[in-house]
């Protein structure tokens, strides 16, 4: 029996079959594929998500380490910082008032997490002073050396003279258990009264830490119990819903392919019936075409060969037309896709335009479809966010662009919720913090606006920000400048003050001294005090000098005497010896001599500090013409160059370049050494002579300081006898001040050496005193006026309008300020001498003496 015999004759039927079979194929495929890989596909899921677990307890396990030991060195480093603030303030506080001081113990002995503390030890031999366990406390540490090595080998490390040693250890609890610690040691600074160096340790156990992590890995535990559980209900799942699927599948497409092949008999049903009148000779026969494609299309053409048959000239008609009806629209065709193919090359080439644009503009730019997808981004914006634009286009714009408030650090809210609501342009008023892909911050400006369709739909939104991190470091280093500038003003005006102050004890030891005549005992008393005095009358003029406000007051000298005598002064009882090699004929120069001294003074106390073994140090003067030949920042001409060369232990390289910042100091703190202003101060000094300073140095080898400064040009002024003791002098002297014991004191100086004084309180005062005496033919020999007088009119104003009285008037200006121009270019404004407090009575019968016996328009003196 052949196949045929039960195969449907029925074009409909037998598409139903074939249909039905068809489909049975990709359901025994997904049957076999279920179940060769469907038992594979679970065990790797379960493997992959225990390796990621695995990876994750390994990532946290190293990041809690390393907050552990960020927070042990922070505390060790923050009660370091505590205590040498504390020893700063008392210094005369020894180890053993420390002791029983409990606010120290409080500062020393802190808690570090919940089951850490600090402790302090001494740095050189390893005794514990303070402890929270006072049995440990005046008991070396080196006895934990047998047991417990490993804390013993941080401890000593730390005895060597490191400043921070750190290291893990295992600790003995009294039970007997030992238990993982970490622990970091700091060195203190400063020393106490009695000598003896401290040092912190912070420690803390590292389980204190890892607890919440392995309770963490038991919950994660039973989570993965709970997804394999799962993953085995999914997979069952998609079996059965998959056969469900298939078989509805196949069954609805047997009864679509069913139902097609009875339409598609039906035409050609039509066809053959149509066919076999036309055999019969009926040419009017016509077929309505019941469907589309091929089936139509033959419908059509029998149609036409019939109508050819019956009808050979009028279908010739027809075609023609149809062939101008097609040619016409084939012309219009052509012109449609010109219209478009320009269309489209306008749009690429605006697109090419705005793509370079968003390129090369510096500012970040991210657009963002209604649902807050991003779609384009700029490479200003991929540098800013770390994300790259493939990556990032796809994704929500608060996953790529997250932003928090730089005061609460609270999360900003999403950009497109915010255009939805405000319905326009948004531009931040405060600036954010842009957290990047990989965990760094920067500050951010930021502008959001909408995007909408003609009908006022919102597209989208895009965002603008630029990043203002180096704008906000700017900000914070002029915070800084500004108040540096205070801290000058302050100091200024603090060395002003006390210069005042200095002047009236000054002017009442050295008066002293002159009164007591031969009591030799009183006199070395008053002398030692006036030598006090000269010392803080340096100090203050150290404090001018750092707040910018300390400008010499030059007179012509020659160096010689003057290094030599610094020289000696500062090597006084050292075990360094000075080898002087200065020209003889050295070069005058004009200069601030207090100001030079303080200088060479410097320079030589950090030779003698660096030769702890004592040696030859080596000072040298010579006339050179330095400037741009030489290579220094120096107008060409004749300098003096000294030289201050040690053969100490030399400073390292890196140091070298911040060798004259303010603050930089490799020495101990404290109040006499270490403050890190000593070069400062120096380099300040030397550059308002118009001077320079250069430094050489290596390590091992010893230090070289050169200090240029401008030689002077033209004719030195024999020094008076003034350097030999008080001149005396006669005439008549008006002096203006508006403090009483200024006043009280410069009178009693001025009539010891023979002068006749009146008073003035102020300028006004001043200015008809003088024109009273003039007017009476008794002028005044000279007039000294402080240059300043609050509420009322200071000397710059007096000495004008005395000026118009009397163009030939001698008059000194007298400060404690020196920051103000008038006192180093006096001349300029009317005055013939100044004189700065504090003032002996040798400087002031000096000044006065040379003012008096001066001619008009001599030399001016200082």
């Amino acid at each position: 029996m052949k196949f045929t015999s039960f195969y449907p004759k029925k074009f409909s039927s037998r598409l139903f079959i074939m249909t039905c079979v068809a489909g049975l194929i990709p359901v025994m495929i997904f049957l076999v594929i279920l179940k060769l890989y469907g038992g594979q596909f679970r065990v790797q899921i379960t493997d992959t998500i225990k390796q990621g677990y695995k990876e994750e307890w390994r990532h946290s396990e190293l990041v809690l380490r390393e907050q552990l030991e960020s927070s042990i060195r922070q505390k060790s480093s923050d009660v370091a910082l505590q205590l040498d603030l504390v020893l700063q303030t008392v210094p005369w506080m020894t180890l053993h008032d420390l002791y029983r001081d409990p606010h120290f113990r409080t500062i020393a002995v802190q808690p570090v997490g919940q089951t850490g503390y600090t402790f302090l030890f001494t740095a050189n031999g390893g005794v514990a002073r303070f402890h929270p366990n006072r049995k440990v406390e005046n008991r070396s540490l080196r006895r934990f050396a047998k047991d417990l090595p490993a804390f013993w080998s941080v401890v000593r490390a730390s005895l060597s003279g490191r400043q921070q040693t750190a290291g893990y250890y295992e600790w003995r609890e009294t039970s007997g258990d030992l238990r993982h610690k970490y622990m970091v040691i700091t060195r203190l600074r400063q020393p106490t009264s009695d000598g003896v160096y401290l040092s912190v340790a912070a420690t803390a156990y590292l389980d204190e830490f890892t607890v919440p992590l392995q309770k963490a890995q038991g919950l994660h535990a039973s989570t993965l119990e709970y997804l394999t559980l799962t993953i085995n209900r999914l997979m069952e799942s998609f079996r059965v819903v998959g056969f469900l699927f298939m078989g509805l599948g196949i069954l609805a497409i047997s009864l679509l392919a069913g139902a097609v092949g009875t339409y598609f008999s039906r035409s050609i049903v039509q066809l053959r019936e149509a066919t076999r009148r036309v055999n019969e000779g009926d040419f009017s026969v016509r077929v309505e075409p019941s469907m589309s494609g091929e089936v139509g299309t033959l419908t059509e053409d029998f149609n036409q060969m019939v109508a050819q048959l019956s009808a050979t000239t009028v279908s010739k008609q027809v075609l023609e037309k149809s062939e101008e009806n097609l040619k016409e629209a084939n012309q219009e065709l052509l012109r449609e896709v010109n219209v478009r193919r320009r269309a489209e090359e306008a749009l690429a080439g605006e697109k090419e335009r705005l793509a370079v644009t968003l390129s090369s503009i510096g500012e970040g730019v991210i657009s963002a479809d209604s649902e807050g997808i991003i779609v384009l981004m700029n490479p200003a914006a991929e540098r800013l966010t770390g994300w790259r634009a493939p990556e990032a286009v796809g994704q929500n714009i608060s996953k790529v662009f997250t932003t928090i408030e730089e005061a609460t650090r609270k999360r900003c809210t999403d950009p497109v919720e915010t255009i939805i609501k405000a319905g326009s342009t948004v531009d931040s008023v405060d600036q954010k913090i842009l957290v990047t892909r990989q965990g760094g911050e920067r500050i951010v400006a930021d502008s959001t606006a909408p995007i909408y369709e003609n009908d006022g739909t919102l597209l989208g939104v895009v965002i603008a920000f630029r990043d203002m991190t180096e704008n906000r470091k700017l900000e914070e280093e002029l915070l800084k400048v500004k108040k540096l500038e205070s801290i000058g003003l302050l100091a200024g005006g603090i060395a002003h003050d006390f210069n005042n102050l200095l002047a009236v004890i000054l002017g009442n030891i050295s008066f002293g001294k002159m009164l007591l005549g031969n009591q030799e005992r009183i006199v070395e008393r008053l002398t030692e005090a006036e030598k006090a005095c000269q010392r803080a009358k340096e100090l203050t003029g150290q404090l001018l000098t750092f707040s910018k406000g300390g400008e010499p007051v030059r007179r012509v000298m020659l160096l010689p005497e003057l290094i030599t005598e610094t020289v000696s002064l500062s090597l006084n009882g050292a075990k360094v010896r000075p080898f002087y090699e200065i020209a003889d004929n050295l070069s005058p120069v004009e200069i601030d001599e207090a100001q030079i001294r303080q200088v060479i003074h410097n320079l030589v106390t950090n030779a003698q500090e660096a030769m702890c073994s004592g040696g030859e140090l080596k000072i040298r003067a010579a006339n050179i013409n330095a400037g741009s030949a030489i290579g220094l920042p120096l107008k060409d001409g004749p300098y003096v160059r000294i030289t201050v060369e040690d053969e100490g232990r030399g400073i390292p390289e890196e140091d070298l370049q911040k060798l004259f910042d303010p603050y930089f100091t490799t020495k101990e703190m404290g109040s006499q050494k270490g403050m890190g202003l000593g070069l400062t101060i120096c380099y300040s000094i030397i550059k308002n002579h118009k001077g320079f300073m250069t430094v050489a140095s290596k390590v091992g080898q010893g230090t070289i300081f050169d200090v240029y400064l401008p030689a002077f040009q033209g004719m030195l002024l024999e020094k008076g006898p003034a350097g030999e003791g008080v001149v005396l002098g006669k005439g008549k002297i008006l002096y203006m001040d508006d403090e009483d014991s200024v006043r009280d004191i410069a009178g009693e100086i001025l009539s010891f050496i023979g002068y006749t004084v009146q008073f003035a309180r102020d300028g006004e005062e001043a200015v008809a005193l003088y024109r009273r005496a003039l007017e009476a033919s008794e002028p005044f020999s000279a007039v000294i006026m402080d240059l300043t007088v609050p509420g009322g009119m200071g000397g710059k104003e007096a000495v004008k309008k005395i000026a118009e009285i009397d163009p030939q008037v001698k008059a000194i200006v007298t400060s404690g300020y020196s920051n103000d121009p008038i006192i180093h270019e006096y001349s300029d404004h009317g005055f013939v001498g100044a004189i700065l407090k504090p003032y002996n009575v040798t400087e002031l019968g000096r000044v006065v003496a040379q003012i008096v016996e001066s001619k008009p328009g001599a030399e001016k003196n200082t």
